[in-house]
């Protein structure tokens, strides 16, 4: 198998999606807040006292905690027909070549999922391993995640989890930060870009 794989905030989208999601389904002034009370969970994660993980958890919760989770696919879907605003051109060739050869392309973010993946699947991916939101039994968003947040060491478990054979694989990967280490470590062609 052929499989290349690709992280998405500074890697095919120039910027990072977090804080520009935010700012689209919520609004700049509901954004300013929910980052302004979790500025001493920021300033921990600065001086190295908490992870980017527990940061990324306590400002997603103040954010989304309570909409409704068709709300917010339906916020994902509008938001990715932006996406494409913001690409990194040299990026999306490489991409666009390992489609052309019948590679699989996967997308490994630490990004929530639904405002990547309709995205992704517009343009060709496979598939996009991503931190995923928590919904509750009346179909609302709890602020958690459901899964563990797809930064850094965990990138490289689901990517073992979905192909087990990894090294046996012609296999590509893209990152452009110390979160994507762990992934491109896996994959016999790696490219910090």
């Amino acid at each position: 198998m052929k499989v290349a794989f690709f992280d998405f905030d500074g890697t095919l989208k120039r910027h990072d999606s977090f804080i520009e999601f935010a700012v689209f389904s919520v609004g700049r002034k509901a954004t300013a807040m929910a980052v302004l009370q979790s500025l001493p969970a920021l300033i921990l994660w600065k001086l190295g006292i908490k992870t980017n993980s527990e940061v990324k958890q306590k400002l997603f919760t103040r954010l989304y905690r309570g909409m409704s989770y068709v709300r917010f696919q339906e916020l994902g879907r509008a938001y990715a027909r932006k996406i494409d605003a913001d690409l990194r051109s040299e990026i999306i060739e490489l991409k666009n070549k390992h489609q052309d050869a019948g590679h699989k392309l996967i997308i490994v973010s630490a990004s929530v999922g639904d405002w990547i993946r309709p995205w992704a699947l517009r343009n060709g991916f496979d598939t996009v391993l991503a931190t995923e939101a928590e919904v509750d039994s009346g179909g609302n968003l709890t602020g958690r995640f459901s899964t563990p947040n797809c930064h850094g060491v965990e990138k490289a478990a689901r990517i073992r989890h979905l192909f087990p054979e990894i090294t046996d694989y012609e296999s590509w990967g893209y990152g452009d930060s110390s979160g994507d280490y762990a992934m491109i470590a896996l994959v016999k062609h790696a490219q910090k870009v």
